[in-house]
């Protein structure tokens, strides 16, 4: 995996999938913003897209459908870090977006982006599993017996343990196959999730990634 990906917001990346330098992202923004009709007044530090833009992130497996606007995150998280902001987004169900090529989770409710972090995820033959899941179960002091190991603000994904969870986070740290939080973000996360609500694991096709870099010297 080309290591620049790694930390770069979903807004950014996604502008540069469309064909805007990752350096021009918040002037992309500033821009949008000065053009937003006055809904978007209320919603400070977002990148708004175009419903072009919109299917076209779609299309490249970069958000889940019915992305509106995504995090103005104006640099690169390393690992431990994240942007949370949910201010004047309406209270709802969450879908919950993890990209392990990325090395990267997004939190979005009614469609916009209201968290983002990097996450570590499962090692070479503990793979963290691909697919579309539901919450389970929560538990906010979960202990792994298994691996005698502190879990805290679990949400189970599967039947078999796997969780998005706190963990120790560095570039050099791997699971048995759950997802790894920053552990204040798992515990804002926790507090807005619900048991039902949906979590997608994806992993960004190569050509996509592809296609952003090529864009982020132009």
């Amino acid at each position: 995996m080309r290591g620049w990906i790694v930390g770069i917001p979903l807004g950014a990346l996604a502008l540069a999938m469309l064909g805007y330098n990752l350096d021009a992202a918040s002037s992309v923004a500033a821009d949008q913003a000065a053009r937003a009709a006055p809904v978007h007044q209320a919603l400070a530090g977002r990148t708004f897209l175009s419903a072009q833009e919109a299917a076209a992130a779609v299309q490249a497996g970069l958000v889940p459908a019915g992305t509106k606007s995504l995090l103005d995150t104006k640099y690169r998280l390393r690992h431990g870090e994240y942007d949370w902001n949910d201010t004047n987004i309406p209270a709802g169900k969450l879908r919950v977006w993890v990209d392990l090529r990325r090395q990267m989770i997004s939190v979005f409710r009614g469609g916009h982006e209201i968290g983002t972090a990097v996450i570590v995820y499962g090692a070479e033959g503990m793979q963290s599993p691909l697919g579309t899941f539901k919450i389970l179960n929560k538990d906010a002091d979960y202990h792994s017996r298994s691996y005698d190991a502190p879990m805290p603000y679990s949400m189970f994904i599967t039947n078999t343990g796997i969780a998005l969870h706190g963990s120790p986070m560095s570039s050099r740290r791997a699971t048995h196959g759950c997802i790894g939080l920053p552990v204040e973000f798992a515990k804002l996360l926790f507090a807005a999730a619900q048991r039902g609500d949906t979590v997608e694991v994806v992993r960004t096709d190569p050509r996509s990634v592809a296609a952003a870099e090529s864009r982020r010297f132009s």
